[in-house]
C-alpha cells in the first residue's frame, strides 16, 4: 500500500526549481544585467498626511547622470490604478493629498542608483501638513479628518438571515468580546525589484514579481495610454510573496520609466522601503456576541468588524467581504448578522497578505469560542465536532457550500494529539508546583474560501513539441510555493511519462493564456484542472493521428515516454517526434488548447461574488509561559488539514509548517507599529531557535471538482496558528488575551488583571 508520504506523481516529488536555488544559480530581478540600464530612486513623502502644494525638479535634472525626473504631469494615460486600487495615484499630483508617509511623488531615472538617490533628496518639494491617524476607530469619530473627500469608509459587506437577536435573547449563555489584530510585514526574503525595457520590436517589456501578469499588463498600459498588446510582463523567480507581489505599483512604476526613458530600468527598494510603503495586513477589531444553550449549541452570532485599510485602497475594498465569510466558520448557526467595513487611516496602505482577510476573524471567532468552552466547562474538541457544519446544511453565508466538507475527519485526525498534548501538560504543569513556568494547551478549528473571485472558466494550452517532449502553457506564478513543480507533476500523471519530459512556459503575458489571479490557493484547484484539460485535449488529437498512421482505433492506443504504440501489439508504434512531423504534415496545430469551468455548477449570473468553496483544518498547540516576564514559547505544535488530494505530500507538508511559524510569528511577535517600525531591528519575526517540534497530517476528502481530488490549502493553513497558540496561552496565565501579538507587556498586563 502506497502511503501519502510515498506518492511521488511523475515519479518524483522534488521541486523542479530546486537546483538553481540552492546553488544560488536562481536568477531574481535583481540580479538580471542589461546593457545601459538605469536605475530608478522613487522621491517619496516624508510625512504621514499632507498637501502637494509644489513640486521642482530643475535643479535635480541637472545632476550628474540623471536622465530624466518623472512626475504626474508627465504620466501619458490614467494617473492611477483603477481596478485595483481606487484613487491611488502612481505618482500624487500637485494639489492632491500625500496620505501616507512614502507616497510617490516623483520617479528619478539616473546611470548609477547613487546618482538617482541624490538627485532625489534634491528635488524641490513644498507640503502643508494635515492631521493625521494610524487608528481606525480615531478615523471613525464624528468630526475626524476627511482622508478621501466622500469620508473615511471605503466599503462594507453584511451577512443576515435569521433572527440574531430574538435568538441571543432566548440563548442560555451569550459571549460578549472584543478582539484585535496588528499590522503585519511581509518580509519576504527577496526585496521588491522590478525591470523594465524596450526589446528589440518596441515591446514595453516589465519582470517582476505578480500574483498576475496579465493585470498587471492593463495596469501598465493603463497608465501609458497604449493598447495591453504593446506591454509584456514576465514574472521572474520570486524569493516570497505571501500576497505583496500582487501591488502593481512598482510594476507600474518601472513600465513608466522605461517608457518614457526609452532604456532599460531597474527599480529596487530598499529594505526601509518595503517596510514603509508596501501593502501590509490589515489590522481588525472584532466585536462578537456569540449565543450558546448549556448543551453546548451554538445559537446565533452577531460580529462587527473593523478593518483598517490604511491610506489607499490597495484591494482593500473586498476585505468586508472576507471578513465576514471567515467569522463564522464551519459551524452551525441558526440565525447570522455579521457586518464589516474598511476604514482608511494614515498607517501604510494595507492588501492581501496570506490568508487576505480571513486570518484575523478566524483568530478572534476561534478564541471566542474557546472562551465559550472554558466558561461552560466544554471540551473544546468535542465542541467543535457537536457544531460541525453538515455536508448539505446551510451555512454561515445563509446558503450550503459548493465543495465537499471533511472538518469532521480534520478533528478526529486532531483527536490523538489533542489529547497527547492534554497529558503531556498535566505532567509538565504537576512537575513544577512552585515554579514561575506553565504550559496551556491551545486549540483552533477553521474554514477558508478559497479559489478567490475571478472568472470560473480557465484556459490553458498544451503542446506537442518538435522533438515529442510536451509543454504546457499556463500562467500561475512560482513564488515560492512549489506550483510549477505541481503542474509539471499534473501533466506527467495524466500524460502517464516521466516529468523530464514536460516543459513548463508560465507566466508571461506574450506566451501564456491569462489563466487569472493566482492567490487564495487557487492555482492548484483551478489552473492545475485547466492543464490536466489541456493535455486531455492534445492527448486526443494524437490517439487520433497517431490511430490513422497505425491503422487502428484510438481506444487501442496507449502512450509512453517517446511514442505512441498499440495497447496489445507493442511492435506497432508511432514515435512522439514522427508524429509532430505528420501533425505538421497534414496542417494541423500542434498545440492546442483546454479549460476548466466551474460555471455549469455555479453561474457567473449568480448574485453570489465569490463561490462557495471552503477547505476545513484544525491546530492544537503546546505553549509555555514564564509567568514572571510574560515571555511565551511553543515547544510542540499539530495541524490537521484537508487537502482534497495531496499533489506533493512533502511541498503541502512544507506548506502547513511554513504557516505555522508565519502564525506564531503573528501570535507572540509580529507587529508593524506605523511611523515606528523601519526594519527587521525593530520588527520580530521568529527565528530558528523558536521553531517547534511540528507534527502534519495531511486529511484526504477528494473534492468535487480538483484536480483528482485536490483542494487549496497554502493560504488556509496560517488559520489556525495564532488562535491555537493564544488558546492555549490564556490557558495557561488563566486570564484571556484578546488582542495579539501577545508580547510580554500585554501577556504581564493581563496576569496582573487577575491579581487585581
Amino acid at each position: 500500500m502506497i502511503t501519502i508520504e510515498d506518492r511521488a506523481l511523475g515519479g518524483s516529488n522534488t521541486r523542479i526549481d530546486i537546483l538553481g536555488k540552492i546553488t544560488g544559480k536562481t536568477v531574481y530581478a535583481e540580479d538580471i544585467a542589461m546593457p545601459q540600464l538605469l536605475a530608478v530612486s522613487v522621491l517619496r513623502s516624508p510625512h504621514h498626511h499632507a498637501r502637494l502644494l509644489s513640486v521642482d525638479g530643475a535643479a535635480a535634472g541637472q545632476m550628474p547622470g540623471v536622465v530624466r525626473v518623472i512626475t504626474a504631469a508627465d504620466v501619458p494615460g490614467l494617473n492611477g490604478l483603477d481596478g485595483y486600487s481606487q484613487d491611488e495615484p502612481v505618482l500624487t499630483p500637485v494639489g492632491d493629498s500625500l496620505r501616507q508617509k512614502g507616497a510617490p511623488i516623483a520617479l528619478v531615472v539616473a546611470e548609477t542608483r547613487a546618482q538617482a538617490q541624490a538627485a532625489a533628496r534634491a528635488v524641490q518639494v513644498e507640503y502643508e501638513l494635515l492631521p493625521h491617524t494610524f487608528d481606525s476607530s480615531a478615523a471613525l469619530e464624528p468630526g475626524a479628518t476627511q482622508i478621501y473627500p466622500r469620508g473615511n469608509i471605503l466599503s462594507s459587506e453584511q451577512i443576515r438571515w435569521g433572527d440574531a437577536e430574538a435568538e441571543l435573547a432566548a440563548s442560555d449563555f451569550v459571549l460578549d468580546a472584543t478582539y484585535q489584530t496588528s499590522f503585519q510585514e511581509h518580509s519576504a526574503l527577496e526585496r521588491d525589484a522590478t525591470l523594465g525595457y524596450l526589446d528589440p520590436n518596441g515591446l514595453l517589456t516589465v519582470i517582476g514579481g505578480t500574483h498576475e501578469p496579465h493585470w498587471q499588463q492593463g495596469f501598465i498600459a493603463q497608465a501609458l495610454g497604449i493598447d495591453p498588446a504593446e506591454v509584456r510582463v514576465i514574472v521572474p523567480p520570486t524569493g516570497g510573496s505571501f500576497g505583496n507581489r500582487q501591488d502593481p505599483w512598482p510594476l507600474v512604476a518601472a513600465g513608466l520609466a522605461a517608457y518614457l526613458t526609452r532604456r532599460p530600468v531597474r527599480l529596487a527598494y530598499s529594505r526601509r522601503e518595503t517596510f514603509d510603503v508596501t501593502p501590509k495586513r490589515h489590522p481588525y477589531a472584532v466585536h462578537y456576541r456569540i449565543g450558546v444553550n448549556f448543551g453546548g449549541r451554538l445559537t446565533a452570532a452577531s460580529v462587527r468588524i473593523d478593518a483598517n485599510t490604511g491610506a489607499y485602497d490597495s484591494a482593500g475594498y473586498w476585505i468586508p467581504n472576507y471578513a465576514v465569510t471567515s467569522s463564522g466558520g464551519a459551524y452551525l448557526w441558526q440565525a447570522v448578522d455579521a457586518f464589516a467595513r474598511t476604514v482608511y487611516t494614515n498607517a501604510a496602505k494595507c492588501g492581501q497578505f496570506r490568508g487576505y482577510g480571513a486570518p484575523q476573524s478566524t483568530f478572534a471567532l476561534e478564541c471566542s469560542l474557546d472562551e465559550i468552552c472554558q466558561r461552560l466547562e466544554l471540551d473544546p474538541l468535542e465542541f467543535r465536532v457537536k457544531n460541525a457544519l453538515p455536508q448539505e446544511a446551510r451555512s454561515f453565508l445563509g446558503f450550503p457550500v459548493g465543495e465537499s466538507m471533511g472538518y469532521l475527519q480534520v478533528l478526529e485526525a486532531i483527536r490523538p494529539y489533542y489529547r497527547q498534548f492534554q497529558e503531556e501538560a498535566a505532567a509538565y504543569n504537576a512537575g513544577q508546583p512552585a515554579g514561575n513556568l506553565r504550559m496551556g494547551v491551545g486549540f483552533s478549528g477553521m474554514w477558508y474560501r478559497f479559489g478567490k473571485s475571478g472568472s470560473l472558466h480557465i484556459p490553458s494550452h498544451a503542446e506537442l513539441a518538435q522533438d515529442g517532449h510536451f509543454i504546457v502553457y499556463c500562467s500561475a506564478p512560482e513564488y515560492g510555493q512549489g506550483i510549477m513543480t505541481v503542474m509539471v507533476q499534473l501533466a506527467a500523471d495524466l500524460l502517464g511519462v516521466a516529468r523530464d519530459r514536460i516543459e513548463l512556459v508560465n507566466a508571461d503575458t506574450l506566451l501564456t493564456p491569462d489563466s487569472g489571479i493566482q492567490g487564495g490557493s487557487r492555482a492548484t484547484y483551478f489552473v492545475g484542472s485547466a492543464v490536466r484539460a489541456a493535455l486531455d485535449v492534445l492527448r486526443q488529437e494524437m490517439f487520433g493521428t497517431a490511430a490513422e498512421a497505425l491503422d487502428c482505433a484510438p481506444a487501442d492506443l496507449v502512450l509512453e515516454d517517446r511514442q505512441v504504440r498499440m495497447r496489445d501489439v507493442p511492435g506497432r508504434a508511432i514515435a512522439l517526434a514522427e508524429l509532430a512531423r505528420e501533425f505538421d504534415r497534414m496542417g494541423k496545430p500542434r498545440r492546442v488548447a483546454g479549460s476548466f469551468d466551474l460555471t455549469p455548477f455555479f453561474p457567473e449570473k449568480d448574485p453570489h461574488a465569490y463561490v462557495p468553496i471552503f477547505v476545513t483544518g484544525a491546530q492544537v498547540a503546546e505553549v509555555i509561559v514564564d509567568l514572571e516576564t510574560g515571555q511565551a514559547r511553543v515547544p510542540r505544535i499539530a495541524a490537521a488539514h484537508d487537502v482534497g488530494a495531496a499533489i506533493n505530500p512533502p511541498g503541502a507538508t512544507g506548506q502547513i509548517q511554513g504557516a505555522m511559524m508565519m502564525g506564531i510569528g503573528a501570535a507572540l511577535r509580529e507587529e508593524y507599529v506605523p511611523g515606528v517600525t523601519t526594519g527587521f531591528a525593530d520588527y520580530l519575526l521568529p527565528i530558528v531557535a523558536d521553531t517547534p517540534r511540528m507534527d502534519v497530517v495531511l486529511v484526504e476528502v477528494p473534492s468535487f471538482h480538483g484536480p483528482l481530488g485536490a483542494k487549496g490549502l497554502g493560504e488556509a493553513a496560517i488559520m489556525p496558528t495564532a488562535p491555537a497558540v493564544i488558546n492555549g496561552l490564556s490557558r495557561a496565565i488563566g486570564a484571556r488575551i484578546r488582542r495579539i501579538p501577545a508580547t510580554p507587556e500585554r501577556v504581564l498586563a493581563a496576569i496582573e488583571g487577575t491579581r487585581s
